[in-house]
Order: C-alpha cells, then structure tokens, then sequence
C-alpha cells in the first residue's frame, strides 16, 4: 500500500515547480507579447520597479582585457552591456584610457537596492 507521505511529496514538488514556472513570463520584460509574431526578449526600456528609457541612465565604460572599450549602464537591478563601436567603420574602439579590465565613469543608478559588492 502506498503511503500519503509517498504521494504528498511529488504533489507538492509538481505544484511548485508549475507556480514557479508562471512567474518567469512577468519579471522585467521577459517574453513582452506583441500581438501577433514572436515575443520580444529584451526592449530598450526597463519595466521594473525604478522603470523608465535606458536612455536617461549615464553609460560608464568598460576596458575589457583586450583593451577594447564596452559601454556599460546599470539601473540598480540590472546592467546592460554594448560594445562600443566607431560610427563610420563600425570596428571596435580600442584605445588605453584605462588598464585592461577598469571601469571609466559612475555606472550606477540607485534603485533603493544596495548592491552586492564581493570581498576579497
């Protein structure tokens, strides 16, 4: 005979895993509907809490190891990243304004969620 115990217990794993699973379609532009046509992955603007156009942020700069340049903007929850490019040729800026893997400007925005800074 099977106990209740045996059968709670993936009831109860299936019943999570499925609320969880409804979750994910509405954080931060996750799957934006646009009607007919697939859904949108990411868009330029930020839905969450502090939410507004990505263009009103100030973009700090990246050097990657390769001394390659990376525009860099984060809102306080999330960060986005684009390499920064030569408008007429379209090639990557490489130039030595900092040593390989610093960051040139003040990133980030305060979304009243303090950030989690590593120790050493």
């Amino acid at each position: 005979m099977i106990s209740l115990h045996t059968l709670k217990t993936p009831a109860i794993m299936i019943a999570c895993s499925l609320a969880l699973a409804g979750c994910t379609e509405s954080f931060e532009s996750v799957m934006v509907p646009r009607g007919d046509g697939p859904p949108l992955r990411a868009i330029g603007d930020d839905l969450g809490r502090d939410s507004g156009s990505l263009t009103q942020l100030e973009a700090g700069i990246y050097v990657d190891p390769d001394g390659c340049h990376i525009w860099m903007i984060d809102d306080g929850l999330e960060g986005y990243w684009s390499r920064r490019r030569d408008p007429r040729s379209g090639l990557p800026v490489c130039t030595p304004i900092a040593p390989p893997n610093a960051i040139v400007g003040d990133i980030g925005a305060d979304s009243g969620i303090r950030d989690r800074i590593p120790r050493r």
